[in-house]
């Protein structure tokens, strides 16, 4: 008796039942009992496609069973489900002579890749499975081109919405979350942090699995939730509202794109969310390096009876010239009621307007006129008027022209702070905002400078300066 192999692939499994492949499984189960076949395993990659480039897990412990003289014989479906493409059959015949290989397929009858007929005969079947493959392409390309012409979606639907007779319909509960998340990351909580707090309250995912920073990222960045429409990566208009409405203003989508492209934003911890109010903010008054947070055991210390070792306490220091070493609580209780201070001053709100609202309008409306050119162009190329070069150069242009604009308006948009933090109520509106956002909100007023402590061990608030960015 031969030993084989069992492999199953489906390359598209929306539901993630893999119904299809259990069928593949089961027809090839059947096939290798009549052909006296021990199965020694059963290998299946879900989900899959065998053209896209993308590692097949299974496929390959299929090569290393079969170079391991382990099986003699693979049992497929189709030989489709092994491959499609001709330069994905050689290796395979290569194996196959070494080790004398058979495959037995279910939808047609054994290929004996040990002879020049069995070959022929392989290599003509996965040339049609290519020109299949490739004919699929172009006619979801055409239907996509055409969808994007009329102003339909033209992908499947995302987070936030369901496909109903054609139209995308909000799903209240995720457009929620896309607005809360929204909200939050433009009130400078970090992406980590809204993530983690969807993952601890059990808000499930798209994809089910744990929220992460990247995919929340990636989420609000898509065009979509503010009802504007893309094809092939370039915005082309916006969608008719009856059949695809926003979930978020455009202005708030500019202010994310602004936000999220931000090299100033970037942290090269790799989005660890800080723990100290101060590090990395904060300066050295000696020598203007930005202040660490760390752990140190600084005076005054109280050693426990019989013990010699000092108390550790949260502490900034300077890692450039280690002059300014200074005791984390005191400091930030001092910048904290300052800050709040000011903002509930009657001024408070000019401390913010930093953006050019005028020019930010000019670029809006330069970025709406550029889509209106783009949708046009789409329209005629539909409707015969434009060929499908002449369509590719003005679309070109009028990309490049948009990325320009939203350059422009990235530099002019004013930042965005929470609701309600300056006036009457500051105080509660900042004791209730995230570290991040308190971090941003310090970062837009002012430059904390912190000196070297003087004589004796008591905090001295004058060793703490405020520099305000405007006139305070």
């Amino acid at each position: 008796m031969r030993n084989g192999v069992i492999y199953g692939r489906i390359s598209d499994d929306p539901t993630g039942k893999a119904a299809g492949v259990e069928r593949q499984v089961d027809e090839c189960r059947t096939l290798a009992e009549a052909a006296s076949v021990h199965i020694v395993e059963t290998l299946i990659d879900n989900d899959l496609s065998a053209t896209t480039g993308k590692r097949r897990p299974s496929f390959e412990r299929v090569l290393e069973l079969v170079r391991a003289g382990q099986v003699d014989t693979v049992v497929i479906w189709h030989t489709d489900r092994l491959y499609r493409l001709p330069r994905d059959l050689e290796p395979i015949i290569e194996l196959a002579d070494d080790r004398r290989l058979r495959f037995l397929t279910v939808t047609s009858s054994e290929i004996d890749l040990n002879t020049a007929s069995g070959r022929m005969v392989a290599r003509i079947l996965a040339a049609a499975s290519a020109q299949e493959v490739e004919h699929k392409a172009e006619r979801q390309k055409s239907a996509s081109d055409q969808r994007a012409a009329r102003g339909l979606p033209t992908t499947r639907p995302g987070y936030g919405y369901e496909r109903v007779d054609g139209r995308d319909v909000v799903v209240e509960a995720e457009a929620h979350v896309i607005r809360d998340a929204a909200r939050r990351v433009l009130a400078s909580e970090s992406l980590r942090a809204v993530a983690a707090d969807l993952n601890a309250r059990g808000v499930p995912s798209p994809g089910g699995a744990p929220w992460q920073g990247v995919t929340l990222r990636q989420m609000l960045r898509r065009p979509s939730l503010a009802g504007l429409r893309t094809h092939r990566g370039v915005t082309v208009g916006a969608f008719d509202p009856t059949l695809h409405p926003a979930i978020l203003d455009v202005d708030t989508h500019e202010r994310l794109l602004a936000l999220f492209d931000d090299p100033a934003r970037r942290r090269p911890s790799g989005g660890r969310t800080p723990k100290h109010l101060l590090s990395g903010l904060a300066e050295c008054g000696l020598c203007a390096e930005v202040l660490g947070g760390r752990m140190h055991r600084l005076p005054p210390w109280q050693p426990k009876p019989g013990s010699k070792s000092k108390p550790v306490k949260a502490a900034y220091a300077c890692n450039k010239c280690h002059k300014v070493r200074r005791l984390q609580a005191p400091v930030d209780e001092l910048v904290d009621r300052v800050i709040v201070a000011r903002l509930e001053r009657p001024d408070a709100a000019a401390m913010f307007t930093t953006g050019d609202p005028a020019a930010a309008r000019e670029a809006r409306d330069a970025i709406d006129a550029t889509d209106a050119r783009l949708a046009l162009a789409a329209d005629q190329f539909a409707d015969g008027t434009l060929t499908g070069d002449q369509l590719r150069r003005i679309t070109e242009k009028l990309r490049a022209r948009r990325s320009e604009l939203e350059q422009q308006l990235t530099a002019v948009l004013p930042p965005q702070m929470p609701h309600d933090l300056v006036g009457p109520r500051a105080r509660a509106v900042w004791d209730g905002l995230h570290i991040d956002a308190k971090r941003a909100v310090i970062r837009a007023l002012a430059r904390v400078i912190i000196m070297p402590a003087g004589i004796g061990r008591s905090f001295n608030p004058d060793d703490v300066r405020i520099d305000w960015h405007a006139p305070a």
